[in-house]
C-alpha cells in the first residue's frame, strides 16, 4: 500500500462534504484533480470507496473501513504534531538533570524555581549522585544534563561554566598554624596561609575518585608537601565537622562556604596563586549538535546564574 497523508485527508474531506465538487472547493484544488486522487486511491487499494445515491456520494463498506482508519491516522498525526510543537516551545516534555550531592540544595533553591516558573509544563527530574557516577550516567544517556566539577574523568563533554571559586584552607579555630596567617590586602575576606609549611600536617580529604579529593591532591603536589591523611570521607559535611573538632585540615572551594552555612567556628585561609586551584563546576551535556529546547532553556538559566555571580555580563565560558 502506497498512500500519503494528503490523499487520506482528501478522501476524508470528500466523505464530509458528500461530493467531489464541494470537497474540491473546500480544499482549494480543481475538481478533476480531486477525482484523479480518488481514482488513484481506489486503484491502489483495489476497492470502491464511494457510490452515488441521489446526487450524493455514499460510503461503501470498504469506504467505511477506510474512513475509520483514516480518521485514526489523522488523529495520531495531530497528536504527534502537537507534541513536537510543545517540545520545540518547551511547553511539554521531560528533562533529567544530574547533580552532585553537595550541590543539590543550590540547584534546588537557585535554579529549579526559576525553571519551573518559566516552563511549568516540563517534567523536571533530579538525579543526585557522585561526580564520577554522574559522568557515567551522562555517557549512558540516563541523564540529559549533568552538573559536575571539572576535570572530567572519562570524556570531554561540551559544557557551560556554572560556578567557579578559589580554594581555601579550612581549619579549626584552635589550630597550631594560625600565627602564620598574613593579610595581603586590607579588603580580603580571609588572611593567607603559606601551605608549603604544612608538610606531614594532618588532613581529612575525600575518597579516591572524588573530584574534591583530586583537587586536594593537586594542591599538595603544587605545594610540594606530603600530607598525613588521618581520615577520608565522601561527605563534605562530615569532613567539615571533623575539621571543626581539630582532627585535621582540608581544602574546599570558597563557594562551598555559602552552601555549607555557618563557618563561625572554623578558620579559613586563602592560598598563594602558585599553589591555588580554580574550582569549576560546569553544566555538561553529551551532544552539542542537538540541544532540545527544554535543555537549552535550562542551560540559559544556568548561564544567567553564572553571569550574575561570577562573570562579566557579556561572557559565559563554554567548553
Amino acid at each position: 500500500m502506497n498512500l500519503n497523508i494528503r490523499e487520506i485527508e482528501y478522501i476524508l474531506t470528500i466523505m464530509e462534504e458528500g461530493s467531489i465538487t464541494k470537497a474540491s472547493q473546500k480544499l482549494f484544488i480543481a475538481q478533476p484533480s480531486l477525482s484523479q486522487v480518488l481514482k488513484r486511491v481506489e486503484n491502489e487499494l483495489g476497492v470502491t470507496l464511494f457510490t452515488r445515491v441521489k446526487n450524493r456520494l455514499k460510503l461503501t463498506p470498504e469506504g467505511e473501513v477506510f474512513i475509520d482508519a483514516g480518521q485514526r491516522i489523522m488523529k495520531v498525526i495531530g497528536e504527534l504534531d502537537q507534541n513536537f510543537s510543545g517540545l520545540s516551545t518547551a511547553q511539554s516534555g521531560r528533562l533529567v538533570v544530574g547533580v552532585p550531592y553537595l550541590l543539590g540544595t543550590l540547584i534546588a533553591t537557585e535554579i529549579i524555581p526559576v525553571y519551573r516558573e518559566r516552563f511549568p509544563q516540563i517534567e523536571l527530574q533530579l538525579v543526585e549522585s557522585s561526580s564520577t557516577e554522574l559522568e557515567q550516567l551522562l555517557m549512558d544517556g540516563a541523564v540529559d544534563i549533568s552538573v559536575m566539577p571539572l576535570p572530567f574523568k572519562f570524556n570531554d563533554f561540551p559544557y557551560h561554566l556554572f560556578l567557579k571559586s578559589r580554594m581555601v584552607l579550612l581549619t579549626s579555630r584552635d589550630n597550631e598554624i594560625a600565627e602564620g596567617a598574613y593579610r595581603k590586602t586590607p579588603g580580603d575576606r580571609f588572611p593567607y596561609m603559606d601551605i608549603t609549611q604544612l608538610n606531614n600536617a594532618p588532613f581529612i580529604i575525600g575518597h579516591p575518585g572524588q573530584r574534591i579529593r583530586t583537587i586536594n591532591e593537586t594542591i599538595f603536589k603544587k605545594a610540594r608537601i606530603t600530607p598525613n591523611i588521618v581520615m577520608t570521607s565522601r561527605n563534605q559535611e562530615t569532613i567539615k565537622r571533623m575539621v571543626a573538632n581539630g582532627i585535621g585540615y582540608t581544602f574546599i572551594p570558597e563557594h562551598y562556604l555559602e552552601i555549607f552555612g555557618s563557618f563561625d567556628y572554623l578558620d579559613c585561609y586563602y592560598l598563594e596563586p602558585e599553589v591555588d586551584y580554580q574550582w569549576k563546576v560546569v553544566t555538561a551535556y553529551y551532544d552539542e549538535t542537538h540541544l532540545p529546547t527544554a535543555m537549552q532553556n535550562f542551560l540559559d538559566i544556568m548561564d544567567e546564574y553564572y553571569r550574575t555571580h561570577f562573570a562579566d555580563p557579556v561572557f559565559t565560558e563554554r567548553g
